[in-house]
């Protein structure tokens, strides 16, 4: 049922949005509250997400793609795009991705956290696109609130009014709590939401939702 009725919607699309339908950029926490375990757990889960079959359908199924990015981020001016930009538009193009997610190391060691200068320059990635997107998401993680950087809500919002979505996964359990402060301060634009895990071991399941909610955020509330 999904799928047909995600096949009328995208064949109503416009012909000029077709170039591409999403932007993604994935932007992973690699600051020092995130052990060298967890940071394996939460890079394979992006990998293990997107190799979902229920997701490669969905990709498979957008007008133009996906186009994706992978970047991490921690304290300020400790940001860095691993893996440039790639147009996922079918199973095996997925797989060339992922193959080269799971090879990437953490740039940042024993970094602060600045989710505000992660927002900036995810934000800036959309500019290197070669191919207009009608959709631009912020997929940003994190399992704690700023410690570091300019004042978020500010900056959050000034993304936001750009045209960008910016989406949250949390991994919740620390004090002060993340999953409050990501829905108050960092979360904004069109149908934005916040996904919470427990611990990074459920890190692809969360993963999986949050993507299929952000490939096709039209039925996302027939779950």
């Amino acid at each position: 049922m999904k799928t047909l009725i995600l096949s009328l919607l995208l064949a109503l699309a416009p012909a000029n949005a077709r170039a591409c339908e999403l932007a993604l950029v994935i932007a992973l926490d690699v600051s020092r509250s995130v052990d060298k375990f967890e940071y394996i757990l939460m890079r394979n889960g992006v990998g293990d997400a997107l190799l979902d079959d229920d997701v490669i359908e969905l990709i498979g199924w957008m007008p133009g793609g996906l186009q994706v990015t992978v970047t991490q981020w921690g304290g300020a001016g400790q940001q860095r795009q691993p893996i440039a930009w790639r147009r996922l538009s079918d199973r095996q193009s997925v797989i060339e991705f992922v193959e080269d997610l799971i090879k990437i190391d953490r740039g940042f060691w024993y970094a602060d956290t600045s989710v505000s200068e992660a927002l900036l320059h995810a934000d800036f990635m959309f500019q290197q696109l070669e191919t207009p997107c009608r959709r631009h998401v912020i997929d940003v993680s994190g399992d704690g609130i700023s410690n570091a950087g300019p004042e978020v809500n500010p900056i959050s919002i000034a993304v936001a009014e750009r045209g960008v979505t910016i989406n949250g996964l949390v991994v919740a359990g620390a004090q002060p709590d993340p999953v409050v402060y990501y829905l108050s301060e960092v979360i904004r634009g069109p149908l934005a939401f916040v996904e919470v895990t427990q611990g990074y071991d459920d890190y692809a399941r969360a993963m999986k939702r949050k993507l299929l909610r952000e490939l096709a955020p039209s039925i996302s509330m027939l779950d």
